[in-house]
């Protein structure tokens, strides 16, 4: 008896280990992306459809580090031009321009504590050429 409570003392704190080990950090970011999501914005194409979703993270390291990232929703699986850039106030923009069938990013701004970002966002309809972009101003000013 003794020897089955210690198996089933050891198995229950393997498993509550494991899932510890398992369980995701506040910090762990997604696509490339440090620090946790802080925003997300669609970009509406034609017919008023969702043809991507903007992803914006933010992570303490580095005085301020702002990530974005443009996910392909509508035409995901399919090679188009997308864009997603990041700019910190008045700053130049740092961006991530391609034919992508997944996702257009990672692009970062480090130093942004009490900072505000701006993010500009693009993608190309591959059947027709049609285009939709926006720009979603003044963001995470924290």
């Amino acid at each position: 008896m003794r020897r089955s409570i210690g198996y089933i003392a050891a198995v229950g704190m393997a498993v509550a280990g494991l899932n510890l080990a398992a369980a995701p950090s506040a910090f762990a970011g997604a696509y490339g992306c440090p620090g946790s999501q802080v925003g997300s914005y669609n970009l509406i194409g034609t017919n008023n459809e969702v043809w991507s979703t903007a992803y914006l993270y933010y992570s303490s390291a580095n005085g301020g580090t702002n990530c974005a990232v443009l996910v392909a929703k509508k035409f995901a699986g399919t090679r188009h031009q997308m864009k997603v850039g990041i700019r910190l106030g008045d700053g130049a923009r740092t961006e991530d321009d391609g034919n992508y069938t997944t996702y257009a990013g990672p692009v970062s701004k480090t130093s942004s504590n009490g900072r505000c970002v701006t993010l500009s966002l693009s993608e190309t309809d591959p059947r027709n050429g049609n285009w939709a972009g926006r720009s979603v101003d003044d963001v995470a000013c924290g």
